[in-house]
This record gives C-alpha cells, structure tokens and sequence, in this order.
C-alpha cells in the first residue's frame, strides 16, 4: 500500500498534535475547542465515556480523516493511455489594411478573438500560428499549450513591425516546413484578402505542397478606411483609402479543398470550421503512454474517522457500540457504496473514451457508471456513446430512460433522440422529436433539421409515389399481356376447331366429290355424242348491235 499525498500527513498532523496537546494538557476538556451550546445539541451524556475516552477518540477521529486525505491506494498496474492530434499551422494577416475598423473593434482584433474561439474548440489541434504581411514572422512552434498561444497572440505587437502589403505566398511556403512531417497539411488563415486579382500562384504552390487552405475572412463588402494613429491613409491623390472584402480569394479556399468561411462576432462560424475539419481529416493517433493506475482506500479511513467522531460528540449505551460499529464495516465495504465512490474515476475514464474516439470503451465504461447511477445524465452519456458508435437503435432506448425536469438536458435528448431516428431514415419521428425540442429551445442547428426532415419525408414520399405508380404500371402490363395471352389461345383455339370443322366437312365431301366427278364424265360422253347429233344446220342469227352510255370515268373493260 502507498500514500498518494503522503505531504498531507506532514502538514494536517502537526495542528493535529497541537490540537490533542491543548486539549489534553490545559482543559482536558472538549469544551476548550467548541462552543458549550453548540455541545449541548451535538452530544447525549449518560455516562459510557469520560472525558479522557472522548479525547481519544477525537484523536482517533482526526488522525483517520488526515490518512484519507492522504489517499492510501494500491497499485493495480500500468494503463496505455492513447491520445489524437492534428496538425494545423493559422496564419495571421497583420498588413496595414486589418486596422480597418469595418467589424468591431478593428479586423486584426476581431481575428485575434477567433483564434482564442478555434483553440479552447479544438483541443486536439496541435497548432502553429505565423503572422504575415509582406513578409512572415514566427508567432509559435507547433504546441498545443492553448494557454500560451494565446498569450504570444494577444502580445502580437505591429508597432515594430514593417507590415505593407499582403503575400499569401507565404503561409503556403511556411506552411511546407511547417507540417513537412504531417500527411495532411492544413492551413487556416485570417485574411480580408489583400488586392489581388489571381491567385493562381497561390493555388499552384498549394497544389504543389498537397496543402488544404481555409480562409476566414476578417473584413466587410462594405469596407472601411484604414486608421493609424486616429488618422485615415490616403493615397498619392489626397483621397481617402477604403479597403474591402476580396472575395476572389474565394477561390484558392474552394479549389485546394479546404472551406471559405465569413464570420461575425456572435455566431458559430468557428465551431462549423472545426467541424469542418473534422470532419475531412482524420486525427492521428499520438505515442501512447503509460500511467499507474491505483485502487484507492481512502474510504476505509474515512468512514472509521466519520465513526470515531461519532463516538467522541455522542455517548451510546455501551452494547450499541458493537452494533454501529458492524454496521459502518458493512455500509463501507457494501458493493454500491464502493461504485459510487469510485464513478469519478470511472466517468474520467468513459470520457476520455469519448474523446479520443473510442467509443466501444466509452460504453462500457458509461454502462458501469449507469449501473451504479442510474442518474439522467448517466444515461444521456451512455445514449451519446452508443450514437456515434452507430448503434442508433440502442442510443434510442437509451434517451427513452432519460427523464429530467432539467430543461436543457431534456432538449439535448429529444434533439439527439431526432438525430437517432433520422440516421435510421425514420424521419417522421425524427421530425416529432425536433418538434419537441422546440417548444424548448428553437435553435439553427434545430430549425436546420427540420426543415432537412420535412425535405426528407417529402422526397420519400414522391419516391414511394413513384414506385407506387411503376408498380401499377407494372400490374397492368401484366395484365394486359395475360388477357393478350388469353385471347390468342382463344383464337388458336378457335383456328384449331374451325379446321378440324373443315377436315370433317372435307372428308364427308370427297366420297361424294368422287362420286359426282365420275357420273358426270360418262354423262358428258353421251352428251357430246347427242349434241353432235343435234348440232343445226343454219347459220347462228346475227344480233342487233346497240350503242351503250358509259358513265363517267368507266373503264371501257
């Protein structure tokens, strides 16, 4: 066994002895510490302990609460922690034209505040920050100290700086060196994109380097003239330079694959950049370490001291002391007294799961914090866990068993309940459930997807009108070719019975056919041997020709 904060002992122990030492030596009296009405509630004398036996067990009491604070532990073994980074260099403008005071209080300030915003969102950037104009300076090395980064930004001084014109070359090449180790190579920079025209050599370079350019642009279509100290620059003509948004640089955000992103001082434009870039690029897993990992016992001491203290502010009938004494043994050592002290440590381990992307941990690890809980938030964890593990049925169930009068975490539920329901395409109750949260809290991202979920079920029902109509289609082609099929065999059916009529017919006519063709060539013997004989012996009358009308158009055949 070792003491965690074994120094606690050395400082609590000491007033501890001179605590016991006044009280033994001078009053030998608890009434020398605490105040006599405050005595008079907390104890009950009937005589089963004496002065003597109730300093002593206030000792007893003090030196058991300091060895908890001492946290004594045993060691359990060595845990492989692993953690995600991603390498990201920002790059800050810092050319004349970020004194204009278009976005409040000036763009250059305005920029400085979202870079605080994108590094206390983004903790696992390991993050890089160069100032530039027309020449580039070194802000900070690769760190993911957010703390001193923001320092080094906030100091960012331009009073010494020469900071005429903007290269946006430079990032891009800084940017090379920078994350030369890196594979993704991600560059964010805070710009309101200089004056040029092109940026095809931008564009090249960054091609060239396999960089992926974000832009956030600090500036306003608007314009506004740039101030230095309290006097606006003019050009060679006297007149008053006002400087815009150079929204061309558009361009180079969008074709290197990166986002194009315009900002204002209240709105959620960096944690959708986060997101963003999240959502692309993967994080790398860093060196894994080890830690000790401990069982701690401070309880033990903790609960005999709570005990003990007892004992010193109350008298109890000296057959009760065995009993409260089995009594606090098994209170202390009952399983759900062991897992509730231990959750802290349990949820640290479920959450750092979560957060480094390790969900099937994070859901055990929240299971056992629910199984000793049984809180809302408990369950609302396990749900987020089981969500992005993408067991979305599960996650479902698991809101169902969040019940809170807390108004925020209730609208968190039936908003993730939404999200639940809508990757499992059931997006009419995806569509309640966003319903629901907005009799809460009507946010963007809220009214954002309910609107996508009333698209969703209107396309789904076209397309189930669609398939409808095809399948009906489909039925009365069946239909028609059945009834087509039908009627042809009726028709060959019919052929068929008209010919075997015809077969029969022809057959009963044949016999007879013969028959008369054979009387008939005897007949016609004896009738050409009886015209012969009958034959005239005058010439046939001439008859009378008549004229005939034909009609119109008659053919004279």
């Amino acid at each position: 066994m070792i003491l965690l904060r074994p120094d606690y002992i050395l400082f609590m122990m000491i007033p501890a002895l001179i605590l016991f030492f006044f009280i033994i030596i001078h009053k030998n009296n608890i009434n020398a510490i605490f105040d006599e009405k405050m005595l008079e509630k907390l104890t009950f004398d009937n005589g089963s302990l004496g002065r003597m036996g109730r300093n002593f067990m206030l000792f007893i009491a003090l030196f058991l609460m300091i060895i908890a604070l001492a946290r004594p532990a045993i060691e359990k073994g060595d845990v492989k922690i692993k953690s995600k980074k991603i390498d990201l260099l920002i790059a800050l403008d810092i050319s004349k034209s970020m004194l204009a005071s278009d976005i409040y209080p000036n763009r250059l300030e305005f920029a400085k505040k979202k870079i605080y915003e994108f590094i206390d969102s983004f903790k696992e950037a390991n993050v890089g920050v160069i100032a530039f104009s027309s020449e580039g300076f070194l802000v900070s090395p690769m760190t993911q100290d957010s703390a001193t980064l923001k320092y080094l930004i906030g100091n960012l001084s331009l009073e010494s700086l020469s900071t005429a014109g903007t290269n946006l070359l430079i990032p891009i090449q800084k940017g090379a060196s920078f994350l030369k180790d890196s594979k993704q190579k991600i560059i964010i920079i805070f710009t309101d994109g200089g004056d040029n025209e092109s940026f095809e050599k931008e564009l090249e370079a960054t091609k060239n380097a396999n960089e992926h350019i974000y832009i956030y642009a600090t500036a306003t279509n608007g314009g506004a003239p740039i101030t230095e100290n309290g006097v606006s620059i003019k050009d060679k003509e006297g007149n008053i330079v006002i400087t815009k948004l150079n929204e061309k640089i558009k361009t180079l955000a969008i074709e290197s694959g990166g986002a194009y992103i315009v900002g204002g001082l209240k709105d959620d434009s960096v944690s959708i950049l986060v997101e963003d870039i999240k959502k692309k690029f993967k994080m790398q897993d860093t060196q894994s370490r080890k830690i000790k990992e401990y069982k701690e016992l401070f309880y033990y001491p903790l609960g005999f001291g709570i005990f003990f203290m007892l004992l010193a502010f109350s008298s109890f009938p000296k057959r009760s002391y065995v009993g409260i004494f089995v009594l606090l043994v098994l209170g202390i050592n009952s399983p759900k007294l062991h897992a509730g002290v231990f959750d802290f440590q349990t949820i640290d381990k479920a959450d750092e799961a979560y957060q480094n992307e390790e969900y099937k941990e994070a859901i055990e690890s929240y299971k056992e914090v629910v199984k000793s809980k049984k809180s809302p938030q408990s369950f609302y964890d396990l749900a987020n866990a089981q969500y992005k593990d993408k067991k979305y049925e599960q996650a479902l169930s698991t809101y169902n068993k969040v019940t809170s009068k807390d108004s925020n975490l209730e609208y968190k539920k039936l908003f993730n309940s939404g999200n639940s329901h809508f990757q499992l395409k059931k997006y009419e109750e995806a569509l309640k459930a966003y319903e629901k949260a907005k009799k809460i809290n009507n946010e963007a991202d809220l009214e954002h997807n309910i609107q996508l979920a009333k698209k969703m079920i209107e396309k789904k029902k076209k397309e189930q009108d669609k398939k409808d109509n095809k399948q009906k289609k489909d039925d009365d082609k069946k239909d028609d070719d059945k009834k087509n099929k039908q009627d042809k065999k009726d028709k060959q059916d019919d052929a068929k019975d008209g010919d075997k009529d015809k077969d029969s017919a022809k057959k009963q006519e044949e016999p007879k056919k013969k028959k008369e063709e054979k009387i008939s060539e005897k007949e016609a013997k004896k009738w050409e041997q009886q015209l012969e004989k009958m034959k005239p012996k005058t010439m046939p009358m001439q008859f009378q020709n008549y004229d005939i009308e034909r009609t119109k158009n008659e053919k004279p055949w």
